[in-house]
Protein backbone atom coordinates (compact mmCIF):
# COMPACT_ATOMS: atom_id res chain seq x y z
CA UNK A 1 0.00 0.00 0.00
CA UNK A 2 1.01 3.64 -0.73
CA UNK A 3 2.63 5.51 2.17
CA UNK A 4 -0.09 7.68 3.82
CA UNK A 5 2.18 11.04 2.98
CA UNK A 6 2.39 10.82 -0.74
CA UNK A 7 1.06 13.73 -2.48
CA UNK A 8 -0.02 13.87 -6.44
CA UNK A 9 -1.81 17.04 -7.72
CA UNK A 10 -2.42 17.29 -11.18
CA UNK A 11 -3.22 20.66 -12.58
CA UNK A 12 -5.14 21.39 -15.88
CA UNK A 13 -4.52 24.46 -17.89
CA UNK A 14 -7.38 24.23 -20.50
CA UNK A 15 -6.24 25.09 -24.23
CA UNK A 16 -2.85 25.95 -23.31
CA UNK A 17 -0.68 24.16 -25.72
CA UNK A 18 2.94 23.96 -27.48
CA UNK A 19 2.77 27.45 -28.96
CA UNK A 20 2.40 28.95 -25.43
CA UNK A 21 5.56 27.62 -23.91
CA UNK A 22 7.91 30.35 -25.31
CA UNK A 23 5.66 32.70 -23.18
CA UNK A 24 5.04 30.63 -20.67
CA UNK A 25 8.95 29.84 -20.21
CA UNK A 26 9.45 33.18 -19.46
CA UNK A 27 6.96 33.81 -16.38
CA UNK A 28 8.25 33.61 -13.12
CA UNK A 29 6.61 30.62 -11.60
CA UNK A 30 6.26 28.66 -14.92
CA UNK A 31 9.64 29.07 -16.33
CA UNK A 32 11.14 27.83 -12.89
CA UNK A 33 8.82 24.58 -12.90
CA UNK A 34 9.81 23.86 -16.62
CA UNK A 35 13.54 23.72 -15.85
CA UNK A 36 13.43 21.58 -13.01
CA UNK A 37 10.72 19.14 -13.98
CA UNK A 38 10.59 16.42 -16.94
CA UNK A 39 8.42 17.73 -19.95
CA UNK A 40 7.14 17.28 -23.06
CA UNK A 41 5.92 20.30 -25.87
CA UNK A 42 4.94 17.86 -27.92
CA UNK A 43 1.82 15.91 -26.61
CA UNK A 44 -0.97 14.71 -29.08
CA UNK A 45 -4.27 15.34 -27.72
CA UNK A 46 -7.61 12.61 -28.57
CA UNK A 47 -9.48 12.37 -31.37
CA UNK A 48 -12.27 14.48 -30.84
CA UNK A 49 -9.93 16.68 -29.12
CA UNK A 50 -12.46 18.06 -26.56
CA UNK A 51 -12.05 19.08 -22.82
CA UNK A 52 -14.27 16.06 -21.46
CA UNK A 53 -12.49 13.53 -23.76
CA UNK A 54 -9.67 14.63 -23.16
CA UNK A 55 -9.65 15.01 -19.09
CA UNK A 56 -11.14 11.71 -19.21
CA UNK A 57 -7.93 10.41 -21.12
CA UNK A 58 -5.54 11.55 -18.62
CA UNK A 59 -7.14 9.97 -15.83
CA UNK A 60 -7.73 6.23 -17.88
CA UNK A 61 -5.10 6.12 -20.31
CA UNK A 62 -7.59 5.25 -22.76
CA UNK A 63 -8.88 6.54 -26.30
CA UNK A 64 -12.28 7.99 -25.74
CA UNK A 65 -13.29 4.97 -28.19
CA UNK A 66 -12.38 2.86 -24.68
CA UNK A 67 -13.31 4.84 -22.03
CA UNK A 68 -16.87 6.23 -23.70
CA UNK A 69 -16.26 9.68 -23.09
CA UNK A 70 -16.53 10.55 -27.11
CA UNK A 71 -17.88 14.04 -26.74
CA UNK A 72 -18.71 16.72 -24.20
CA UNK A 73 -22.43 16.46 -24.62
CA UNK A 74 -24.81 13.55 -24.88
CA UNK A 75 -26.45 13.15 -28.25
CA UNK A 76 -30.55 14.73 -27.61
CA UNK A 77 -32.30 15.94 -30.90
CA UNK A 78 -35.32 17.35 -28.72
CA UNK A 79 -33.26 19.29 -26.23
CA UNK A 80 -31.96 22.95 -27.32
CA UNK A 81 -29.33 22.96 -24.58
CA UNK A 82 -27.63 19.00 -24.44
CA UNK A 83 -26.70 17.52 -21.38
CA UNK A 84 -22.72 17.48 -20.84
CA UNK A 85 -21.37 13.91 -20.05
CA UNK A 86 -20.95 15.17 -15.88
CA UNK A 87 -21.16 11.76 -14.09
CA UNK A 88 -18.67 9.14 -13.54
CA UNK A 89 -20.96 6.60 -14.87
CA UNK A 90 -20.79 7.56 -18.39
CA UNK A 91 -16.77 6.09 -18.15
CA UNK A 92 -15.85 2.67 -18.93
CA UNK A 93 -13.23 1.34 -17.19
CA UNK A 94 -11.45 2.76 -14.11
CA UNK A 95 -9.45 5.94 -13.46
CA UNK A 96 -6.77 7.11 -11.45
CA UNK A 97 -8.80 8.44 -8.63
CA UNK A 98 -10.64 5.18 -8.17
CA UNK A 99 -7.23 3.35 -7.50
CA UNK A 100 -6.19 6.09 -5.07
CA UNK A 101 -9.01 5.50 -3.32
CA UNK A 102 -9.14 1.90 -3.33
CA UNK A 103 -5.37 2.74 -2.06
CA UNK A 104 -7.20 4.74 1.15
CA UNK A 105 -6.24 8.16 -0.35
CA UNK A 106 -8.01 11.14 0.53
CA UNK A 107 -8.99 12.66 -3.04
CA UNK A 108 -10.24 16.03 -4.33
CA UNK A 109 -11.16 17.38 -7.20
CA UNK A 110 -12.54 21.11 -8.71
CA UNK A 111 -14.36 21.52 -11.23
CA UNK A 112 -12.39 18.44 -13.30
CA UNK A 113 -14.27 17.22 -15.97
CA UNK A 114 -16.46 13.75 -15.54
CA UNK A 115 -16.13 13.14 -11.99
CA UNK A 116 -19.77 13.99 -10.68
CA UNK A 117 -21.02 11.34 -8.44
CA UNK A 118 -18.12 9.45 -8.06
CA UNK A 119 -16.05 8.27 -4.94
CA UNK A 120 -13.97 11.29 -4.51
CA UNK A 121 -13.77 12.39 -1.60
CA UNK A 122 -14.13 16.34 -1.70
CA UNK A 123 -15.88 16.96 -5.03
CA UNK A 124 -16.95 20.03 -6.63
CA UNK A 125 -17.80 19.17 -9.80
CA UNK A 126 -18.16 20.53 -12.93
CA UNK A 127 -22.29 20.62 -13.26
CA UNK A 128 -24.25 22.86 -14.36
CA UNK A 129 -27.86 23.77 -13.90
CA UNK A 130 -29.67 22.65 -17.23
CA UNK A 131 -33.26 22.47 -16.62
CA UNK A 132 -35.91 24.75 -16.37
CA UNK A 133 -36.63 23.76 -12.21
CA UNK A 134 -33.11 23.43 -11.56
CA UNK A 135 -30.63 25.75 -9.73
CA UNK A 136 -26.50 25.12 -9.56
CA UNK A 137 -26.62 25.15 -5.96
CA UNK A 138 -29.19 22.02 -6.00
CA UNK A 139 -27.50 20.26 -9.00
CA UNK A 140 -23.77 21.16 -7.65
CA UNK A 141 -25.06 19.03 -4.23
CA UNK A 142 -26.49 16.37 -6.01
CA UNK A 143 -23.56 15.67 -8.08
CA UNK A 144 -20.50 16.43 -5.31
CA UNK A 145 -19.42 16.16 -1.72
CA UNK A 146 -22.25 18.31 -0.07
CA UNK A 147 -20.81 19.48 2.85
CA UNK A 148 -17.40 20.30 1.62
CA UNK A 149 -19.22 22.40 -1.31
CA UNK A 150 -21.52 24.88 1.10
CA UNK A 151 -18.04 25.26 3.07
CA UNK A 152 -16.46 26.48 0.11
CA UNK A 153 -19.83 28.05 -1.16
CA UNK A 154 -19.94 29.87 2.12
CA UNK A 155 -16.10 31.32 2.23
CA UNK A 156 -16.02 31.87 -1.54
CA UNK A 157 -19.29 32.04 -2.98
CA UNK A 158 -18.54 35.37 -3.35
CA UNK A 159 -15.73 35.44 -5.78
CA UNK A 160 -17.67 33.58 -8.53
CA UNK A 161 -20.30 35.57 -11.32
CA UNK A 162 -21.52 32.56 -13.05
CA UNK A 163 -18.91 30.89 -15.09
CA UNK A 164 -17.65 34.14 -16.16
CA UNK A 165 -13.80 33.98 -16.04
CA UNK A 166 -11.35 35.42 -14.36
CA UNK A 167 -13.84 35.35 -11.37
CA UNK A 168 -14.89 31.53 -12.00
CA UNK A 169 -10.74 30.53 -11.43
CA UNK A 170 -10.81 32.92 -8.98
CA UNK A 171 -12.91 31.23 -7.25
CA UNK A 172 -11.48 27.66 -8.18
CA UNK A 173 -7.85 28.93 -7.04
CA UNK A 174 -8.64 29.58 -3.48
CA UNK A 175 -11.02 26.77 -2.67
CA UNK A 176 -7.37 24.80 -3.99
CA UNK A 177 -5.29 26.92 -1.25
CA UNK A 178 -8.11 26.40 1.04
CA UNK A 179 -8.33 22.48 0.08
CA UNK A 180 -4.89 21.53 0.51
CA UNK A 181 -4.70 23.69 3.79
CA UNK A 182 -7.43 21.86 5.75
CA UNK A 183 -8.02 18.89 4.16
CA UNK A 184 -4.55 17.86 3.42
CA UNK A 185 -5.88 15.29 0.01
CA UNK A 186 -3.34 12.93 -1.16
CA UNK A 187 -4.09 13.21 -4.89
CA UNK A 188 -5.57 16.26 -5.68
CA UNK A 189 -7.13 17.61 -9.52
CA UNK A 190 -7.50 21.21 -10.66
CA UNK A 191 -9.13 21.96 -13.69
CA UNK A 192 -8.83 26.05 -14.81
CA UNK A 193 -10.73 26.98 -17.83
CA UNK A 194 -9.18 30.96 -17.61
CA UNK A 195 -7.05 30.71 -21.14
CA UNK A 196 -10.08 28.29 -22.98
CA UNK A 197 -12.72 31.09 -22.55
CA UNK A 198 -10.65 33.96 -23.49
CA UNK A 199 -9.59 31.74 -26.57
CA UNK A 200 -13.38 31.20 -27.38
CA UNK A 201 -14.15 34.78 -26.77
CA UNK A 202 -11.47 36.80 -27.99
CA UNK A 203 -9.67 34.52 -30.45
CA UNK A 204 -6.17 32.56 -30.21
CA UNK A 205 -3.73 35.12 -29.63
CA UNK A 206 -5.71 38.04 -27.87
CA UNK A 207 -3.93 40.18 -25.61
CA UNK A 208 -6.32 38.72 -23.19
CA UNK A 209 -5.13 35.27 -23.60
CA UNK A 210 -1.77 36.40 -22.50
CA UNK A 211 -3.67 37.84 -19.57
CA UNK A 212 -4.94 35.02 -18.64
CA UNK A 213 -1.62 32.76 -19.13
CA UNK A 214 -0.10 36.07 -16.33
CA UNK A 215 -3.05 34.91 -14.19
CA UNK A 216 -1.82 31.25 -14.05
CA UNK A 217 1.79 31.69 -13.39
CA UNK A 218 0.61 33.56 -10.33
CA UNK A 219 -1.82 30.70 -9.31
CA UNK A 220 0.88 28.14 -10.09
CA UNK A 221 3.28 30.03 -7.71
CA UNK A 222 0.89 30.12 -4.96
CA UNK A 223 0.10 26.37 -5.63
CA UNK A 224 3.64 25.46 -4.83
CA UNK A 225 4.16 27.71 -1.91
CA UNK A 226 1.13 26.17 0.02
CA UNK A 227 2.03 23.02 -0.93
CA UNK A 228 5.47 23.87 0.71
CA UNK A 229 3.30 24.84 3.46
CA UNK A 230 1.22 22.08 4.18
CA UNK A 231 2.87 18.96 3.38
CA UNK A 232 6.04 16.78 2.70
CA UNK A 233 7.61 18.09 -0.46
CA UNK A 234 10.02 14.99 -0.67
CA UNK A 235 6.66 12.81 -1.48
CA UNK A 236 4.71 14.91 -3.66
CA UNK A 237 4.12 14.81 -7.27
CA UNK A 238 3.14 17.94 -9.31
CA UNK A 239 2.10 17.79 -12.32
CA UNK A 240 0.91 20.80 -14.59
CA UNK A 241 -1.21 19.56 -17.72
CA UNK A 242 -2.87 21.01 -21.30
CA UNK A 243 -5.79 19.01 -22.49
CA UNK A 244 -5.94 20.80 -25.98
CA UNK A 245 -4.98 23.67 -28.07
CA UNK A 246 -7.20 25.82 -30.05
CA UNK A 247 -7.70 26.96 -33.34
CA UNK A 248 -8.92 30.80 -34.85
CA UNK A 249 -12.33 30.52 -36.46
CA UNK A 250 -14.03 32.33 -38.85
CA UNK A 251 -17.22 30.37 -40.04
CA UNK A 252 -19.59 28.14 -38.48
CA UNK A 253 -21.34 25.01 -40.85
CA UNK A 254 -24.59 23.82 -39.90
CA UNK A 255 -25.08 20.19 -41.42
CA UNK A 256 -28.28 19.53 -39.98
CA UNK A 257 -29.44 22.23 -42.62
CA UNK A 258 -27.85 20.16 -44.96
CA UNK A 259 -29.49 16.66 -43.64
CA UNK A 260 -32.74 18.28 -43.62
CA UNK A 261 -32.60 19.68 -47.33
CA UNK A 262 -32.15 16.33 -48.36
CA UNK A 263 -34.44 14.44 -46.64
CA UNK A 264 -32.74 12.79 -44.04
CA UNK A 265 -34.00 15.07 -41.40
CA UNK A 266 -37.22 16.11 -40.09
CA UNK A 267 -38.13 19.72 -38.30
CA UNK A 268 -41.27 21.37 -37.00
CA UNK A 269 -41.64 23.86 -35.16
CA UNK A 270 -38.13 24.66 -34.70
CA UNK A 271 -37.04 21.05 -33.10
CA UNK A 272 -35.96 17.92 -34.78
CA UNK A 273 -39.21 15.54 -34.70
CA UNK A 274 -37.64 12.66 -36.54
CA UNK A 275 -34.20 11.84 -38.14
CA UNK A 276 -32.51 8.67 -40.79
CA UNK A 277 -28.84 10.42 -39.81
CA UNK A 278 -28.25 13.13 -37.27
CA UNK A 279 -25.22 15.58 -37.27
CA UNK A 280 -23.86 16.18 -33.88
CA UNK A 281 -20.62 18.22 -33.48
CA UNK A 282 -17.68 17.85 -31.95
CA UNK A 283 -16.73 21.76 -32.50
CA UNK A 284 -13.91 21.30 -34.96
CA UNK A 285 -15.61 17.57 -35.71
CA UNK A 286 -18.66 16.58 -36.55
CA UNK A 287 -20.31 13.30 -35.92
CA UNK A 288 -23.00 12.58 -38.31
CA UNK A 289 -24.84 8.93 -36.34
CA UNK A 290 -27.98 6.66 -37.86
CA UNK A 291 -31.31 6.54 -35.88
CA UNK A 292 -30.82 3.20 -33.73
CA UNK A 293 -34.62 2.74 -34.02
CA UNK A 294 -34.90 2.66 -37.70
CA UNK A 295 -33.70 -0.18 -40.11
CA UNK A 296 -30.74 0.45 -41.70
CA UNK A 297 -31.07 1.32 -45.55
CA UNK A 298 -28.26 0.56 -48.00
CA UNK A 299 -29.78 2.74 -50.68
CA UNK A 300 -29.69 6.13 -48.15
CA UNK A 301 -26.33 5.23 -46.80
CA UNK A 302 -24.86 5.27 -50.32
CA UNK A 303 -26.99 8.50 -51.27
CA UNK A 304 -25.59 10.23 -48.23
CA UNK A 305 -21.96 9.07 -48.65
CA UNK A 306 -21.79 10.21 -52.43
CA UNK A 307 -23.55 13.64 -51.27
CA UNK A 308 -20.72 14.14 -49.21
CA UNK A 309 -18.26 12.97 -50.99
CA UNK A 310 -19.71 15.51 -53.84
CA UNK A 311 -19.77 18.39 -51.61
CA UNK A 312 -16.40 17.88 -50.12
CA UNK A 313 -14.41 20.37 -52.41
CA UNK A 314 -17.22 23.24 -51.88
CA UNK A 315 -15.60 25.53 -49.26
CA UNK A 316 -19.61 25.98 -48.38
CA UNK A 317 -19.31 22.47 -46.61
CA UNK A 318 -16.19 23.20 -44.34
CA UNK A 319 -15.35 19.44 -44.83
CA UNK A 320 -11.55 18.84 -45.02
CA UNK A 321 -11.95 14.76 -44.39
CA UNK A 322 -14.90 12.24 -44.32
CA UNK A 323 -13.94 9.36 -42.11
CA UNK A 324 -16.02 5.97 -41.84
CA UNK A 325 -16.27 4.67 -38.42
CA UNK A 326 -13.85 2.27 -38.95
CA UNK A 327 -11.39 5.20 -39.14
CA UNK A 328 -13.16 6.73 -36.47
CA UNK A 329 -12.39 3.54 -34.30
CA UNK A 330 -8.90 3.74 -35.43
CA UNK A 331 -8.36 7.21 -34.62
CA UNK A 332 -9.84 6.76 -31.22
CA UNK A 333 -13.31 8.38 -31.90
CA UNK A 334 -17.00 6.85 -31.44
CA UNK A 335 -16.77 3.85 -33.56
CA UNK A 336 -21.21 3.90 -33.05
CA UNK A 337 -21.00 7.20 -35.75
CA UNK A 338 -21.42 6.57 -39.40
CA UNK A 339 -19.18 8.79 -40.68
CA UNK A 340 -16.92 11.42 -38.87
CA UNK A 341 -15.75 14.77 -40.48
CA UNK A 342 -13.06 16.92 -40.11
CA UNK A 343 -13.53 20.29 -40.34
CA UNK A 344 -11.40 22.86 -42.51
CA UNK A 345 -8.89 25.50 -40.36
CA UNK A 346 -11.30 27.80 -39.47
CA UNK A 347 -14.24 26.53 -39.63
CA UNK A 348 -16.53 24.76 -36.78
CA UNK A 349 -19.67 22.76 -36.71
CA UNK A 350 -23.40 23.55 -34.67
CA UNK A 351 -26.18 21.29 -34.73
CA UNK A 352 -28.54 23.87 -35.70
CA UNK A 353 -30.94 23.73 -38.58
CA UNK A 354 -31.40 27.40 -39.54
CA UNK A 355 -28.55 27.85 -42.53
CA UNK A 356 -25.95 25.71 -44.16
CA UNK A 357 -23.00 28.05 -42.95
CA UNK A 358 -22.63 31.70 -41.47
CA UNK A 359 -19.46 33.84 -40.38
CA UNK A 360 -18.45 33.49 -36.62
CA UNK A 361 -18.94 37.63 -36.41
CA UNK A 362 -22.57 37.13 -38.22
CA UNK A 363 -23.56 34.52 -35.79
CA UNK A 364 -26.84 34.97 -33.12
CA UNK A 365 -25.90 34.16 -29.61
CA UNK A 366 -22.54 33.26 -28.06
CA UNK A 367 -19.68 33.07 -30.50
CA UNK A 368 -16.76 30.99 -30.54
CA UNK A 369 -13.84 33.37 -32.74
CA UNK A 370 -11.55 29.80 -31.59
CA UNK A 371 -11.98 26.61 -30.76
CA UNK A 372 -11.26 22.82 -30.47
CA UNK A 373 -12.28 19.20 -31.48
CA UNK A 374 -9.76 19.10 -34.11
CA UNK A 375 -7.75 16.08 -35.45
CA UNK A 376 -4.68 16.04 -32.90
CA UNK A 377 -2.29 16.11 -35.80
CA UNK A 378 -3.23 19.51 -37.36
CA UNK A 379 -0.42 22.05 -37.43
CA UNK A 380 0.69 23.69 -34.36
CA UNK A 381 -2.11 22.08 -32.48
CA UNK A 382 0.12 20.13 -29.46
CA UNK A 383 -0.25 20.76 -25.87
CA UNK A 384 2.59 20.16 -22.92
CA UNK A 385 3.38 17.77 -20.00
CA UNK A 386 5.56 18.59 -17.15
CA UNK A 387 5.77 16.39 -14.14
CA UNK A 388 8.43 17.50 -11.42
CA UNK A 389 8.90 16.08 -7.58
CA UNK A 390 8.68 12.75 -6.08
CA UNK A 391 9.76 9.89 -8.77
CA UNK A 392 10.60 12.75 -11.51
CA UNK A 393 13.81 12.69 -13.26
CA UNK A 394 14.51 16.30 -13.38
CA UNK A 395 14.93 18.44 -16.21
CA UNK A 396 14.24 15.09 -18.71
CA UNK A 397 12.57 16.33 -21.55
CA UNK A 398 11.09 13.87 -24.62
CA UNK A 399 10.11 14.69 -28.35
CA UNK A 400 6.53 13.61 -28.44
CA UNK A 401 3.96 12.09 -26.75
CA UNK A 402 -0.08 11.21 -26.46
CA UNK A 403 -2.29 12.46 -24.07
CA UNK A 404 -3.25 8.87 -22.83
CA UNK A 405 0.67 8.21 -22.18
CA UNK A 406 -0.13 10.43 -18.87
CA UNK A 407 -2.80 7.59 -16.83
CA UNK A 408 -0.19 4.70 -17.28
CA UNK A 409 2.87 6.91 -15.66
CA UNK A 410 0.77 9.14 -13.05
CA UNK A 411 -0.78 5.22 -12.43
CA UNK A 412 2.89 4.12 -11.77
CA UNK A 413 3.84 7.54 -9.41
CA UNK A 414 1.43 6.56 -7.17
CA UNK A 415 1.83 2.47 -7.38
CA UNK A 416 -1.50 1.67 -8.94
CA UNK A 417 -2.28 0.50 -12.68
CA UNK A 418 -4.50 1.11 -14.99
CA UNK A 419 -4.70 -2.34 -16.77
CA UNK A 420 -6.93 -0.93 -19.74
CA UNK A 421 -4.92 1.48 -21.04
CA UNK A 422 -4.20 2.26 -24.32
CA UNK A 423 -1.04 4.55 -23.59
CA UNK A 424 2.27 3.40 -22.13
CA UNK A 425 4.07 4.32 -19.29
CA UNK A 426 6.64 6.97 -19.73
CA UNK A 427 9.42 5.53 -18.17
CA UNK A 428 12.39 7.30 -19.41
CA UNK A 429 10.38 10.67 -17.20
CA UNK A 430 10.67 8.52 -13.69
CA UNK A 431 13.14 7.69 -11.23
CA UNK A 432 11.55 4.88 -9.62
Amino acid sequence: MAEIHRRLIMISLDAVGEKDLPYLRTLPNFGRLWQQGAKCAHVKSVYPSLTYPAHTSIVTGKKPVNHGIINNTLLQPKRKKPDWMWQRRFIKGTTLYDEAHKLGWKTASLLWPVTAKSKITYNLPEVLANRPWQNQIMVSAANGSLFYELDLLKRFGHIRDGVKQPALDDFLHQCALYTMEKYHPQMMMIHYTDVDTMRHDYGVDHPHVKEALQRHDRRLGELLDQLERTGDMDKTTVVILGDHYQLQTERIVYLNYFLQKNGFLKVKNGVITDYTYIAKNCDGSVYIYRNPRKKPNKEEYVRLRNLLKKYKDDLTFGIEKIYTCKNARKMGADDKCVFLIEGRESVYFLDDFHTLTEPVSQAKGKKMRATHGYHPDKSGYDTFFLALGYGIREGVEIPSMHLYDEGPTLAKIIGVTLPDADGRCLDEMLAL
